[in-house]
């Protein structure tokens, strides 16, 4: 390192002459010299140009990082120097000077020639300085005494030090002011070593953002995710809950992690043993006891290497939704769009209003095609269960081992849930019930009596909860006498018992059907049809065996062979018409203010509902219609229909 004297040597001679012998000058300060004789004075000071306002606000907020870090690191080197008369300070890659630690004169002194915090150390103003050397360089430089450019540094020695990001990129440097008769060639190193550490400060706090980063995702994802996620670790001690774990298990993360497993979750054999060999599982439908209530899922256990274990609930309801729409049939009836409009009928869905708030099975009797499959709907669409499926099983229909095993459900294999599981959360409809096998029967009754099923290959407990509701065309007590039918069963589905009149006993019912039916022919064909009253008496006269199902079909193939688009009495088959005679003999004649209902009814479905329309095909005037319609409480159908 050149003496103090010779450093001004070879200033003064370069100012008088612009040029020096490169072995006499260090090339970077030479380069420097004769960049700064183009741009600004030797013997003359200006102060540098300071930040302020919005552009220093600016630069502190971006910098933030950088002057933290470097903050930390220049105090910590300040008090290893010991008391020394110095300056330390941190600019950022254009040479702004962002904080500053030293000495209280030399702060004095620098301020006076305008270095402070804010101001830029730029080449171009206050001519070669260490700063802006290591700028251009990249790498660690020196300036001393004479090496200023400017002559009113001639008393200083500096040292700078480039400062970089995790990427390489330079962020600024850590810079050394200090009396020059002072100045160690070992503060280089030491400027050196506090730049680096700076760099190292800023590539941990970015790693560690990085981290919070991933960790803030990581923790969304877990729980927004619509699989639990439940882990443990070597020590079985529960490390993580995620919030689908809190829900599909009721419990709560607070109150459970830390805490041993299995004083929280009681496992299944298969399960535990699994756990215990370290084995995976894949996506296995099993069921979990949480503090004495069970929790059925979809389960895949991975065990990692350090023995934490890794527990994914899947729920099953989406599993169940997705099974339901395929296999569950659309409840598409309510109360009010039944097609009836008789005492008897709505006598019949007062006493299913009540029987729904009983929550117990319903059990609906009636001849065949009297419509209690229409009832069971309307009845699932006005309960607590009406979000969830409505499932319909035939159980004349479960004849073989096969259906038997298809309705419990089974494990084996990819598995398939019972009927039972898939109505869960809805409505189970067991049609024609006086045939279900003595297997199913017991299945029932247990379920009924517990809440709990299990599958044909498994002894698992499923928690089910659905509403069920039973029918027959039989006498079913009948069955249980002959010992087909299981006594206790019938005692639980039989407690709220509806019974549906046949349709011979509901002759207004007959009229609204027949109406309704020609209604719906006319919007799909767009036609206008009407029908005699003689024909109508016939079909509303005919004993209809059948019920809904054969007027249904009758009705529509009575529409299909019309000879026009009056229906008359010679369009009603003749076996109708017979029957109708029979019946007409002992039926007595109607009273007038019935037959002023009828025609009411009937101009309501001819005419779609328009009260003009319908008070001129009867002949009357709107008020005395609507008065009408109030004195025979028609006015809910005319609201419906």
């Amino acid at each position: 390192m050149l003496s103090i004297e010779d450093t001004k040597t070879k200033w003064e001679f370069f100012q008088k002459h612009h040029w020096v012998s490169p072995e006499f000058s260090r090339t970077p300060v030479l380069e420097s010299w004769e960049r700064c004789i183009k741009q600004c004075s030797p013997y003359t000071w200006s102060k540098p140009h300071i930040a302020s306002g919005f552009t220093f606000s600016s630069l502190m907020k971006r910098n933030e990082h950088l002057i933290e870090c470097a903050t930390t690191v220049l105090e910590d080197t300040y008090d290893m120097l010991g008391d020394e008369d110095l300056l330390l300070m941190v600019t950022d890659g254009n040479g702004c000077v962002l904080s500053v630690v030293g000495h209280d004169s030399m702060q004095q002194e620098m301020q006076a020639l305008g270095i402070k915090q804010g101001c830029f150390l730029s080449e171009g103003k206050i001519g070669t300085n260490a700063v802006n050397l290591c700028i251009s360089t990249h790498i660690p430089c020196e300036v001393f005494a004479a090496e200023h450019f400017n002559r009113h540094l001639h008393h200083y020695a500096s040292v700078a030090a480039p400062v970089f990001d995790q990427f390489g990129k330079l962020r600024g440097t850590t810079c050394l002011l200090k009396k020059a008769e002072s100045y160690k060639k070992e503060n280089l190193v030491i400027i050196a070593s506090s730049a680096k550490e700076v760099s190292l400060q800023i590539h941990i706090q970015s790693e560690q953002e990085n981290i919070n980063r991933l960790t803030c995702a990581h923790n969304a994802t877990l729980e927004c995710m619509d699989d639990g996620l439940l882990a443990w670790d070597e020590e079985s001690r529960i490390t993580m809950v995620n919030h689908q774990s809190e829900r599909l298990l009721n419990i709560e993360a607070s109150q459970v992690l830390d805490k041993e497993v299995f004083s929280v979750l009681r496992f299944p054999p298969n399960v535990l043993n699994s756990i215990e060999s370290g084995a995976s599982i894949n996506r296995k439908l099993t069921t979990v006891e949480v503090r004495g209530e069970f929790v059925e899922a979809i389960i895949t256990l991975r065990p990692l290497n350090d023995g934490t274990h890794l527990l994914f609930l899947h729920p099953i309801d989406k599993i169940r939704e997705l099974a339901q729409q395929q296999i569950g049939g659309s409840a598409r009836y309510t109360f009010s769009t039944l097609p009836v409009i008789s005492r008897k009928m709505k006598h019949v869905i007062t006493v299913a209003k009540r029987a729904i708030k009983s929550k117990s099975p319903i059990l609906i009797t009636g001849e065949e095609g009297v419509g209690k499959a229409t009832l069971a709907m309307a009845i699932h669409n006005e309960s607590a269960y009406k979000e969830g499926p409505f499932i319909t099983l035939n159980c004349r229909s479960i004849n073989t081992e096969q259906l038997v095993k298809e309705t419990l459900g089974y494990d084996e294999g990819q598995g398939m849930p019972s009927k039972f599981e898939l109505a869960h959360g809805g409505t189970l409809f067991l049609e024609k019930v006086e045939y279900l096998s003595p297997d199913l029967q017991a299945v029932l009754l247990k379920l009924l009596k517990t809440g709990l099923v299990s599958r044909s290959d498994s002894l698992r407990l499923i928690p089910v909860d659905f509403q069920l509701i039973t029918s027959t065309s039989s006498e079913i007590s009948e069955y249980v006498t002959q010992r087909s039918f299981g006594r206790q069963l019938y005692y639980e589905i039989s407690s709220n018992e509806l019974h549906i009149p046949p349709l011979r006993k509901r002759k207004e019912d007959i009229e609204f059907l027949v109406q309704q039916l020609i209604s719906h022919y006319e919007r799909r064909h767009n036609v206008t049809i009407s029908i005699e009253p003689v024909a109508l008496e016939a079909l509303m006269n005919f004993r209809w065996s059948g019920n809904n199902s054969e007027l249904r079909n009758r009705t529509e193939r009575i529409l299909l062979n019309r000879s026009s688009n009056l229906i008359k009495l010679n369009d009603i088959p003749e076996d109708i018409k017979l029957n109708s005679r029979h019946t007409a003999e002992n039926t007595p004649v109607i009273t007038l203010e019935e037959a002023e209902r009828r025609a009411i009814v009937q101009a309501w479905n001819q005419c779609d509902g328009k009260m003009h329309d319908m008070a001129k095909a009867l002949q009357i005037g709107r008020t005395t219609l609507w008065r009408k319609i109030n004195k025979f409480g028609l006015q809910e159908q005319m609201k419906l229909y």
